[in-house]
């Protein structure tokens, strides 16, 4: 009765601040909205042909690109009771960044003696602490109340993947010698382009058994060393993030994320209309030049059109551009993987260059 009434109260306060907890996740977690994890109902996870399944990449297949991840989305996972309702997120963007790394030292079979609980403990403590060490703030977390813990690090800005991967690699190859007889999972893994990473489940309700996460108490004096509920929820609400300079001192570098924009109608004025692959008669869009620079401070522009598709046309592309001083990172002959497109598909161009710098820069994918 009494492990009954502390559950139903540290699941009620990770519900009521639900809402809070959504909206840092979206702000600081989501690296794309298309795709994410979702664990299934119990009642679902065994198939008729007898196969196991804990969980599947949402929205199904014919969904994806009309369903999106949502900030409302995230909440129902913190607020959630059910296995079935449990998210993870995806560790790497469509062009390649990620805006967390996160470390998986688990134990899923309690019964299995080459690992223990107090191996993986030591091991994830120490790597946690190495990282306190070189001044980031990560989250110890106890995953699943039975030898698993996560270690999380959150980024200020999006990271290159590929810079991630490599860190975490080399960070962890000493697995051994912290007692561990094998590497743990890391997030994110490898990179490919048109391949969606992996993706780690988020902290709150577990989504087998009766635990919600745990996170490890940093400070020094404290009683209680592990915290939960509101505490643990105020922990990770007060996670500093970790900075690009910060990041820089161990080799994660930032990776200029690509705009890809249209050439007719969103810098060739195309007052004229169609004229022919290598015509292009009419002057810039107003300013546009001064656009693309600002954009080509924080993000790769590369345009690419219907003109592309010849040799011819991008060349009379790239002189028209050169004769009016505009400069961009390419003009492309293949439409190129990119943070957005800037065409009148996914980010609408309607002639107003300072609102369609707004919404580059609050795209979330």
């Amino acid at each position: 009765m009494f492990l009954d009434a502390y559950y139903e109260r540290i699941a009620s306060e990770w519900k009521e601040r639900s809402r809070e907890l959504g909206d840092w996740a979206y702000q600081n977690l989501v690296n794309r909205t298309d795709v994410w994890g979702r664990y299934l109902p119990k009642k679902h996870r065994v198939g008729s042909d007898g196969t196991k399944n804990n969980a599947i990449t949402a929205p199904f297949r014919d969904e994806r690109g009309k369903t999106r991840l949502q900030v409302t989305s995230l909440e129902k996972h913190f607020k959630t009771s059910q296995f079935g309702g449990v998210l993870g997120l995806h560790t790497t963007s469509p062009d390649l960044t990620s805006r967390w790394m996160a470390i998986d030292v688990d134990l899923h079979d309690d019964l299995d003696e080459s690992v223990s609980p107090e191996n993986n403990f030591a091991a994830a403590h120490g790597w946690w602490q190495t990282l306190k060490d070189l001044g980031f703030d990560p989250l110890l977390f106890d995953s699943n109340g039975m030898g698993g813990f996560h270690i999380w690090v959150v980024f200020d800005e999006p990271m290159s993947t590929v810079d991630v991967f490599k860190f975490l690699k080399q960070y962890t190859s000493d697995f051994l010698r912290r007692g561990v007889d094998e590497g743990p999972d890391i997030f994110p893994v490898k990179p490919r382009w048109g391949h969606y990473g992996n993706w780690l489940r988020l902290p709150g309700r577990h989504h087998s058994r009766d635990h919600y996460t745990r996170v490890w108490n940093d400070e020094p004096w404290a009683d209680e060393k592990w915290l939960e509920g509101n505490d643990a929820i105020d922990r990770i609400l007060s996670t500093a993030k970790a900075s690009v300079e910060q990041l820089a001192k161990i080799e994660i570098g930032q990776r200029r994320r690509t705009v890809c924009l249209d050439f007719d109608g969103v810098i060739h004025s195309y007052l004229s209309g169609w004229c022919g692959i290598d015509v292009i008669p009419d002057p810039p869009i107003h300013g546009v030049n001064k656009y693309i620079q600002q954009l080509r401070k924080k993000y790769r522009v590369v345009v690419y059109s219907a003109r592309c598709c010849e040799e011819k046309g991008r060349l009379a592309i790239a002189e028209w551009m050169a004769k009016h001083n505009i400069e961009v990172d390419e003009v492309s002959e293949h439409k190129p993987p990119a943070f957005v497109y800037v065409d009148d598909r996914a980010i609408h161009f309607d002639g107003d260059w300072d609102q369609t710098l707004v919404k580059i820069n609050q795209f979330r994918v």
